[in-house]
């Protein structure tokens, strides 16, 4: 027993030296794990912080490259629009300057107009009535062929005192062609045949006499009027042929006087007396009629109409090149437009990647400093493992030597005893270690049993609830079926009176009919009493306004003849006398003229003035009407473009805007025939980032959604619909392009509301209410979930 115990004691001291140097050689192990551990955590970090490094490199110099070509697409933006800032501003100046001349060239067109068709006006007015002065323009153009002198008021002259004498004596031969002898005379004569000219006069030189009167000298007589005539003197012949045979006077009364002796005499003042008093002309203010100038610019008048039509034909020309510079500059604004909303993307995406570029370089320089700080603490734990490592062989080393020096039976035995218990030990720890994982998976099974529960207890009140609601809603629609059934009941009683009231007026109907053609008939009678009526009344104003005119005629040349007679020295009426031999001279005189008189021109004049005036009257009316519903007819077709434009505008915008947000790129609405846009169809052009512009037509089947969306947005947006249901519109988008729809359609869903079927998670989040519909045993189920505010502002 004492050497038991010694042997005891023995080991127990050296199980505790032992207990003591492997503890802390597994003090010393577990120090070196860690630092192992730790070595191989800042490899790791060294390794996966140069890997970021490289791929941060990499990116970085993929975002100096598209830097580069950033700036050359923003180099290529600005040349373009500076390029069309001169083109647009080239086309300004070219539009003003067409525009001033068109201006100028319309002033000038219009003052010609102005002027030609005054002219024409003349010109025609004179070529219609076949005046002698047509025939006198139409000899005068080739008058040294023809051995035209020249006419007589053109060869002879006359002092402003004689003048008027002078045109009441010669007023029907003042106008006549001059020539020198009788053949020159035929030669005209056969030639205005040919042209079939009207009246014309010749006076050929050579067979006009050259004597002259021998007028008594008394007082008021002034002398022989050929005296008073200038000429030269191979023309006395003709003054004296006109003129040698009437005297001047001073007064009425001396020429009177010298009529009675049997001679022609004219005062200065105009009043011209026949021989022996037998007619008396007045000539109060006449004027010799020069129309041939204006006949003669008919030729010029002419050009100049030609002229004016190829004018208008440049304005036109001009207004058509004006019309295609306002194209070019629409179609380069849109450009332009394009080319700066161009370079505002490149300057955000230059933006952008310079801020990358910078974040970056700032985690590279990180990433170094780290990789530095991690290379540092590698060298500082390779030291210590080192010497980690040599002092777990020198405690290793006194833990062999020491077991070495108790090496006895004892210990062995109690050594395998001891191995036996840690082995029956792991076992009993294995056991405890799966009863403790079934506890626990019993514990996690009971909380969910639970919680199931609890869900269950609070479908019970939520279905309760509902069962609630719907009983009130039950009661309340009895109660409205009660009240509709009264409502029902009062109805058909009222549809039977009804029918009733139908049926007596059905049987009546047929005694109506003849009461209606009876009251038609009458009717009918009235309206034709009426417009005779009415014609009765026109034809007695007509009449009235004929009386009214003649009275005014009348009293008119009442006091014309009044002047005339106080003229004359008679202040007051003459006393009456027998006017029969007058009538009788006057009735034989009408028979001489009624062959060459048209006895029935008053009446036809009265006719053709009556007619004259209500037709004028009438075309005045219809010009007014006409004029108003012209009119009516712009301003319906100004507001009609005013509103179309405006709208058309305003879904272009939204085109443009929503497309740009949507993808990046620009789209846009093009009116194919600017010049009739209501007859002419609208092009849907698109152009996608990186791509050139096509028309909606020929794009691939997800842009096509893109560019439909976006149409069906801007006319939403020009009006609105309470509601819009949209099915899987994001089925061909990608998810950046169907987060960016989602945005927009949330964006516009506090105008309408949007139903929207959809499969991707980025539409769902943004919903305010979400369906579900799912199977179960062959049946559709849907479920309902409302987010609030709260979640959607979480989830943004």
């Amino acid at each position: 027993m004492r050497q038991q115990s010694l042997v005891t004691s023995n080991k127990i001291k050296t199980d505790e030296k032992v207990r003591n140097l492997t503890s802390t050689l597994n003090d010393a192990k577990l120090s070196s794990s860690k630092l192992e551990q730790e070595h191989l955590d800042i490899q790791n970090k060294v390794e996966q912080n140069s890997f970021k490094t490289k791929a941060l490199s990499d990116e970085k110099e993929k975002l100096f490259d598209l830097e580069q070509k950033l700036r050359q697409v923003r180099a290529g933006h600005e040349l373009a629009i500076n390029d069309l800032k001169s083109r647009l501003a080239d086309l300004r100046d070219k539009r003003t300057k067409i525009e001033k001349d068109v201006e100028e060239t319309t002033l000038i067109f219009e003052k010609a107009s102005k002027a030609a068709a005054q002219y024409e006006a003349k010109i025609k007015v004179v070529k219609e009535v076949m005046h002698e002065d047509y025939s006198i323009a139409k000899l005068k153009e080739d008058s040294k062929r023809l051995g035209i002198q020249g006419l007589v008021y053109e060869l002879l002259s006359w002092d402003k005192q004689y003048e008027r004498a002078i045109l009441s004596v010669g007023s029907d031969w003042l106008k006549a062609l001059v020539v020198n002898d009788f053949a020159t005379l035929l030669g005209i004569a056969e030639f205005a045949q040919q042209k079939k000219l009207p009246k014309i006069r010749i006076i050929p030189l050579d067979a006009v006499s050259n004597s002259k009167a021998v007028i008594p000298q008394e007082d008021g007589i002034l002398g022989v009027i050929s005296d008073f005539i200038k000429c030269d003197e191979k023309l006395e012949s003709l003054k004296n042929f006109i003129f040698g045979s009437i005297g001047l006077a001073s007064s009425k009364e001396a020429a009177y006087a010298l009529s009675k002796k049997g001679y022609k005499a004219v005062t200065l003042d105009g009043h011209f007396f026949e021989a022996d008093a037998s007619a008396v002309i007045v000539d109060m203010n006449s004027k010799v009629s020069n129309l041939t100038k204006i006949i003669l610019l008919s030729t010029s008048v002419d050009g100049l109409v030609q002229s004016l039509e190829l004018l208008k034909k440049f304005i036109q020309n001009k207004s058509g090149q004006l019309k295609k510079i306002e194209r070019i500059t629409r179609n380069l604004d849109g450009r332009y437009h394009s080319s700066e909303t161009g370079l505002a993307n490149v300057d955000m995406s230059l933006t952008d990647v310079r801020s990358k570029l910078k974040t970056i370089s700032v985690s590279i320089d990180q990433l170094s400093s780290r990789i530095l700080q991690l290379r540092r603490r590698e060298e500082h734990i390779l030291v210590e493992l080192s010497k980690t490592e040599s002092y777990i062989a020198s405690l290793e080393e006194r833990i062999l030597l020491t077991r070495e020096n108790y090496a006895e039976e004892e210990q062995a035995r109690i050594a395998t005893a001891i191995s036996s218990l840690n082995e029956k030990k792991s076992t009993l720890l294995t056991s405890q270690s799966t009863i403790s994982t079934e506890f626990r998976e019993l514990g996690t099974r009971i909380t969910e049993l639970v919680n199931e529960e609890n869900s269950h207890k609070a479908n019970m009140r939520r279905l309760s609830e509902e069962q609630s609601s719907l009983n009130h809603e039950k009661h309340d629609l009895e109660v409205q079926s009660r009240t509709l059934s009264k409502e029902k009941e009062s109805a058909d009683v009222l549809l039977v009176s009804l029918r009733e009231k139908e049926q007596q007026l059905i049987a009546t109907s047929g005694t109506s009919v003849s009461t209606l053609k009876e009251y038609d008939a009458k009717l009918k009678t009235f309206y034709e009493s009426e417009r005779t009526l009415t014609k009765e009344i026109n034809g007695m104003e007509r009449q009235s306004d004929s009386i009214l005119r003649d009275i005014k005629d009348l009293g008119e040349n009442e006091e014309r003849i009044r002047k005339t007679l106080l003229s004359y020295g008679y202040e007051t009426l003459l006393e009456s006398f027998d006017v029969d031999e007058i009538l009788v001279e006057l009735e034989s005189e009408k028979r001489k003229m009624s062959g060459s008189l048209n006895t029935r021109a008053p009446e036809t004049y009265v006719e053709i003035s009556d007619g004259y005036r209500s037709m004028s009257t009438r075309k005045n009316e219809l010009e007014s009407e006409r004029n108003s519903i012209v009119k009516f007819i712009e301003e319906i077709d100004k507001d009609k473009r005013q509103t179309f434009l405006e709208s058309y505008d305003k879904v272009d915008k939204d085109i443009r805007e929503i497309f740009s947000k949507m993808t990046g790129g620009n789209a846009w609405l093009e009116i194919q025939n600017e010049d009739d846009i209501f007859t002419s169809g609208i092009s849907y052009l698109v152009q996608f980032p990186n791509k050139p512009k096509r028309e909606s037509t020929s794009i691939s089947g997800g842009e096509k959604t893109l560019a439909a969306i976006t149409f069906l947005l801007a006319l939403q947006k020009l009006k609105p619909s309470p509601f819009y249901l949209l099915d899987e519109v994001d089925a061909h988008l990608d998810a950046l392009n169907t987060e960016r729809l989602a945005k927009i359609l949330e964006d516009r869903s506090g105008g309408s509301q949007i139903i929207m079927v959809s499969l991707k998670d980025s539409v769902v989040q943004k919903a305010k209410l979400i369906y579900g519909v799912f199977p179960r045993n062959g049946v559709s189920h849907v479920v309902s979930h409302r987010i609030s505010n709260i979640s959607q502002e979480v989830a943004n």
